[in-house]
């Protein structure tokens, strides 16, 4: 998310500033008039945070004080040419991350890194917490998941502690923190919403388990921690549902039990492996409910008996599973293991987190038959 333009107001500074003048006046007039003097209390009392936990009030001082070591942000640099064919270099966005090891791992959002979430920034500037810089190289990105993984040369830094993602209720507290508007080491407070979320973004990242959180999470915050009241991670947050760009109460994060497999998996392999059946489905897949064009598909491929109302459309065959199994373009996926493909958006949900290896048993409609295959998913990288 990239910093806007922020405008601050003041309230009420004025009058505030007149009635201390004025309360300082009184002060010094009465000690003029031998008045006794103002005692202060020395007293050494309990801290704020041992009594708010005696009462069962929450307290998140220790929390943010664990936190926010890890925390880093980031810049990204981009570089051009102008009209008289002079090179260049500029700001691009800002974002947040997330320290992850002692020997520089660290963990962001892919569309952090990467402008529209396909060219990845020329240059990449991390900031920690201490006010030193460092220049990150990206170790590899996962468009899918929205996470990318940064080193940086920097060593002995501090890791953030992880926790279960697994474990989350819906109403316990959570700390957001980033780098909102720009605003470095900035923490906020709220609780889980709701979890298991299915999302996708405006860069086709499709999230199955999102997070959602009313902790204030704006431009700027993506990448960064969401945390539990202890300070261990559960989360990274991602993306807001918004009517102005703004927070409004509505933000999510990725779960980091999804998190540490994705990333276990780039710095392993590059990248993040995905189960591919070798297949392209329509995004209007929605069309088989008119039955003007169920009766267009039928004749197209000759059929004798009516498509579903209900399914995914595929409009390409690549080389892989699929086509070793005898899809087709134009057949339509009805079930894929028992659950029901209604439409696109259940097939992106089914298939997100599925990996190589895993076996599939697909029901279809092909040229008015119905037919079963069972096929076993390969790499994204050898479909």
């Amino acid at each position: 998310m990239k910093a806007g333009h922020v405008i601050l107001v003041g309230v009420g500074l004025f009058g505030t500033v007149f009635a201390a003048s004025l309360l300082a006046f009184n002060v010094v007039e009465k000690s003029k008039n031998s008045a006794p003097a103002l005692v202060l209390n020395t007293t050494t009392a309990p801290s704020i945070e041992a009594q708010n936990s005696a009462k069962g009030l929450p307290d998140f001082r220790a929390a943010s004080k664990q936190i926010l070591p890890s925390i880093v942000s980031i810049t990204t640099l981009m570089e051009g040419e102008n009209w008289f064919g002079e090179r260049y270099i500029e700001p691009s966005g800002t974002g947040s991350g997330v320290v992850l090891s002692k020997t520089g791992h660290i963990v962001t959002n892919n569309h952090v890194v990467t402008s529209g979430g396909k060219r990845v920034a020329d240059k990449i500037i991390v900031k920690f917490s201490n006010g030193e810089t460092a220049e990150a190289k990206i170790i590899g990105t996962d468009p899918r998941s929205d996470i990318a993984v940064l080193q940086v040369p920097t060593k002995n830094l501090t890791p953030i502690i992880t926790g279960d993602s697994e474990a989350l209720e819906v109403g316990q507290w959570v700390i957001a923190a980033g780098n909102p508007l720009g605003f470095e080491q900035t923490v906020s407070v709220g609780i889980v919403s709701n979890k298991g979320r299915p999302l996708k973004s405006e860069d086709y990242a499709i999230f199955i388990d999102g997070i959602q959180t009313d902790a204030a999470i704006n431009k700027g915050n993506s990448g960064g921690a969401l945390c539990d009241s202890e300070g261990r991670l559960i989360g990274i947050n991602t993306m807001i549902a918004s009517t102005d760009q703004g927070s409004v109460g509505i933000g999510f994060a990725i779960p980091v039990n999804r998190v540490q497999k994705v990333v276990d998996e780039i710095i392993k392999y590059g990248h993040a492996r995905y189960g591919r059946i070798g297949i392209a489905v329509r995004s209007d897949s929605s069309i088989l409910a008119i039955p003007q064009i169920r009766e267009r598909l039928k004749a197209q491929v000759s059929a004798q008996t009516d498509p579903p109302a209900q399914g995914v459309i595929i409009s390409q065959v690549f080389e892989g599973p699929a086509a070793k199994a005898g899809l087709s373009t134009l057949d339509i996926i009805t079930t894929i293991n028992g659950t029901p493909m209604k439409a696109t958006e259940d097939y992106q949900v089914f298939m997100a987190d599925k990996k190589p290896g895993d076996q599939l048993k697909i029901e279809f409609w092909s040229r008015g038959q119905n037919k079963s295959v069972t096929l076993t998913l390969a790499d994204v990288e050898t479909v």
